[in-house]
């Protein structure tokens, strides 16, 4: 069975502790299940966007954030098939995490990449087992050989009894090797690197640091690629060796960890903030607990439809008109388009617009 060879540095104790103490607190932060769920969605979407950035950086950080601006309440939140099978694959992950009877193990990874690469042009076989020789190049050059195709079998039965096995490893370090050692083998033709990284989300989630699935560590190796490209260059070298030191990964993944971990802090707070003032800025107008909803995933996403507002609210398509009329007609929204394309955009809430007015009257 493959047996990992790392040591637990300083850096990586300490970092451990403080995501334990971020833990404590992001699992005791209080929010409604419908509002967490938007933010889930979010993070999906931009994992997805992320984790495809990496490997196609023709994606730039603009297109990201237009679609962020504009996700939908539910549906595909992409038109990209490689981003939309990202998002298909970190669904599934969320559902399995869940289910401690089905066991992480090379029939799980293979079905990742399956997912992540079905339908892709030029794709050949997603899912099974590369039977040809394969490199990680970067920036046009090789960089990395990993092992014989004829070894792969082997070598990730090895790493399937490890994945699946109980250890006494804690979930981040597991979850970091989860990663490294997936790269290392690189066992299917493509999408080896989304692979990977689905699957130390999935490790962190099921043992524990799913941390609401609010977590994006793509997004942290997307805008750091160089820092990430080079841990993982550091800890494999120039090719496969069974005996690799993984230790600089681990302390690479543990401080990516903490980064994105002070991020989902940072997210809920906010979102407490933004909740607070939405409340006391909008109950005083006379809007009841659905029509604030609605405007608070306006207020989120920058616009709403009639769809997504039947959607978060539960209402029928007549009195999700009437709400949208009356949050336009108070100056909250601003309807846009007409038919089924019709939009309600974001209007600055009362707050923003008093001192918007002030500055132009001090101009």
């Amino acid at each position: 069975m493959f047996e990992p060879i790392y040591t637990s540095t300083s850096e990586t104790l300490g970092a451990l502790d403080e995501i334990e103490r971020l833990r404590f607190r992001i699992e005791r932060f209080l929010i409604m299940p419908k509002h967490e769920a938007w933010l889930k969605r979010e993070a999906a979407l931009r994992s997805a966007y992320y984790s495809t950035m990496i490997e196609n950086p023709s994606i730039r950080e603009d297109e990201v954030d237009s679609a962020l601006q504009a996700v939908p309440a539910e549906g595909p939140v992409s038109t990209r098939l490689d981003v939309a099978n990202v998002e298909s694959a970190l669904l599934w992950i969320d559902f399995v995490s869940d289910d401690s009877d089905v066991p992480i193990d090379e029939r799980l990874v293979r079905n990742i990449n399956w997912l992540v690469m079905k339908g892709l042009a030029g794709v050949r076989n997603p899912g099974v087992y590369r039977t040809e020789p394969n490199w990680i190049e970067d920036k046009g050059l090789k960089v990395y050989d990993p092992p014989f195709h004829g070894d792969v079998p082997d070598l990730m039965h090895q790493f399937s009894q490890w994945l699946s096995s109980d250890s006494d490893t804690h979930p981040l370090v597991r979850a970091a090797i989860s990663h490294i050692w997936l790269v290392a083998i690189h066992p299917f033709v493509d999408g080896n690197g989304r692979t990977a990284r689905l699957l130390s989300t999935l490790v962190l989630q099921r043992y524990g640091f799913g941390f609401r699935k609010l977590l994006s560590l793509d997004a942290y190796y997307a805008r750091n690629r160089d820092a990430y490209i080079d841990g993982l260059q550091k800890t494999l070298g120039q090719r496969f060796r069974g005996d690799a030191d993984l230790t600089p990964w681990i302390d690479f993944f543990c401080l990516s960890i903490l980064t994105q971990t002070y991020g989902v802090e940072r997210t809920l707070t906010d979102w407490r903030i933004m909740m607070d003032e939405a409340h006391r800025d909008f109950q005083p107008l006379g809007l009841n607990e659905r029509q604030i909803d609605g405007l608070l995933y306006a207020l989120r996403t920058g616009r709403i439809t009639r769809k997504d507002y039947i959607e978060i609210t539960g209402v029928s398509p007549l009195t999700a008109s009437r709400d949208l009329a009356y949050l336009v007609s108070k100056a909250l929204l601003a309807a846009v388009g007409h038919g089924r394309s019709r939009r309600f955009m974001r209007v600055s809430p009362p707050k923003e617009r008093a001192a918007e007015e002030e500055q132009r009257r001090l101009m």
